[in-house]
């Protein structure tokens, strides 16, 4: 445990056992020896914890982006603190552990730097950003390149049958197929050398429609400077005629239509499956009311190279056209 994080956690220690009230706030003194004022931990009346720190007359005002988790604000000089001073709120007791470790950090590097706690507060908010924002794009990897997968086929299917088959993107809507109307196609991208395996979600992915048939694209990317970005192929379908607000209507934030422009893929490999009686995978269809009781999220890898032998490539039009 670092020594900053140790303080400002004796400091909401010894905050728990005091009262405020509507008017008065509790606060203790976390800024360095050679200036205690400077950085205060708040508590008020309802519980919520904030870091309060001076702003030196010869610095500007900072505008750290920690986005409505941890709200900024700023307190106007006052005859008790004549410099004006940033507040940093945390409102959400679940990121308590969060907050107390980033005023840990920045009280750490006061100690390394000698310097102002204002100062260490924007280049720790700045490093923390960059870090998140780093771990989010490495977490997006594997979403990212099933988008581009499924806007590939959508390509496809417009380049065939017209703007008004954007209606057979169904996977957006929550439908458990990613394509369908009257039969239904499931889109899978992965990637690597070795054994072909893509990732099904749920019980109900590998049902097809009732009296109706299922198959399953799979299509092996790899990143090349000579491929496509989303971007790339975004703008395609504007070209074709395609509203990207249309687009973007169609997916939520959950799934949101990121329009990445880094992430350059190629198809090196399509294969297509119809989804029969002896094709494998877990299926609802096939199992007991009780079987899935309970269960939740359910997600597994199925091994290409296990299902039936993959239809020949000019079908994949055929099953374009019978959607």
């Amino acid at each position: 445990m670092s020594r900053g994080f140790s303080r400002v956690e004796a400091g909401l220690k010894a905050l728990l056992q005091e009262t405020p009230t509507l008017e008065i706030s509790k606060a203790r003194r976390l800024g360095p020896d050679w200036n205690m004022r400077e950085a205060l931990l708040v508590l008020d009346y309802t519980g919520q914890l904030s870091f309060v720190v001076e702003r030196p007359e010869d610095l500007p005002q900072i505008e750290p982006g920690l986005g409505d988790s941890l709200p900024v604000s700023w307190i106007a000089p006052s005859s008790d603190s004549p410099r004006e001073r940033i507040k940093i709120d945390c409102p959400d007791p679940a990121l308590r552990m969060t907050f107390l470790s980033l005023v840990g950090e920045v009280l750490d590097r006061v100690e390394v730097t000698r310097g102002s706690v204002y100062l260490e507060v924007s280049k720790v908010v700045h490093d923390w950003r960059r870090a998140l924002q780093a771990a989010r794009s490495k977490l997006s990897r594997q979403g990212l390149t099933g988008l581009f997968g499924e806007l590939t086929v959508l390509r496809e299917l417009v380049a065939r049958r017209g703007i008004a088959c954007l209606s057979l993107w169904r996977g957006p809507d929550g439908h458990r197929h990613d394509f369908a109307r009257q039969n239904a196609l499931e889109v899978k991208t992965f990637s690597g050398t070795g054994s072909p395996k893509v990732t099904i979600h749920g019980a109900h992915q590998l049902d097809p429609p009732h009296g109706r048939d299922l198959h399953l694209v799979s299509l092996r990317v790899e990143e090349s400077g000579d491929g496509e970005t989303i971007a790339d192929i975004v703008q395609s379908l504007e070209d074709a005629g395609v509203n990207i607000g249309i687009l973007r209507g169609r997916t939520d934030d959950e799934e949101p239509l990121e329009v990445d422009e880094t992430l350059r893929l190629v198809v090196t490999e399509r294969r297509l499956h119809h989804v029969g009686d002896a094709f494998p995978g877990v299926r609802a269809s096939r199992l007991d009311e009780t079987s899935l009781k309970g269960v939740d999220r359910l997600t597994y890898q199925l091994l290409l190279d296990a299902c039936p032998r993959a239809l020949p490539d000019g079908d994949y039009e055929k099953v374009l056209e019978a959607l």
